[in-house]
């Protein structure tokens, strides 16, 4: 009966282990921004910078005010630096075409089930008679506790 208890609590400790360390591994190797994907984004971010001190420009010569040339001369300083960082992005991707806007890209990995490959039988029928052995075990034990106690 010893052997039975020891066997289900070791079956149960690998399986909550295997649980707990599958998304971790997942997440340590998941890939990282690409150096195009970087300089795409910081273009993007300058140029919003530009459009936000421009708007906010032309909200003051519409309501009748003069801008003061530190306004002006920091739309300037916004405006090279979109362009700066717009060139660079162009850069960076040079050659790469539309890859850097294609999302997903890669072989997926979804393990057991994937629809991309096929099913697995083998592991499929392996996952199914595990279950089977614990919930026998699990019976095998309730029974003799039941046994035990009367």
């Amino acid at each position: 009966m010893r052997s039975i208890k020891t066997t289900v609590t070791a079956a149960a400790v690998l399986t909550a282990g295997f649980v707990m360390t599958a998304p971790a591994a997942h997440a340590a190797t998941a890939p990282h921004r690409s150096a195009c994907a970087t300089a795409v984004a910081a273009a993007v971010s300058a140029e919003h910078d530009f459009n936000a001190a421009v708007a906010d420009l032309k909200k003051q010569w519409a309501a009748g005010g003069h801008p003061g040339m530190a306004e002006e001369q920091n739309a300037e300083n916004l405006k090279a630096k979109a362009n700066s960082a717009a060139s660079a992005a162009a850069r960076m991707c040079q050659g790469m075409g539309d890859q850097h806007r294609r999302h997903p890209h890669g072989a997926m990995r979804t393990g057991v089930g994937s629809t991309s490959q096929g099913v697995n039988t083998g592991e499929i029928a392996g996952g199914v008679g595990l279950l089977g052995a614990v919930g026998a075990g699990a019976l095998m034990l309730r029974r003799r506790r039941a046994g035990s106690e009367s």
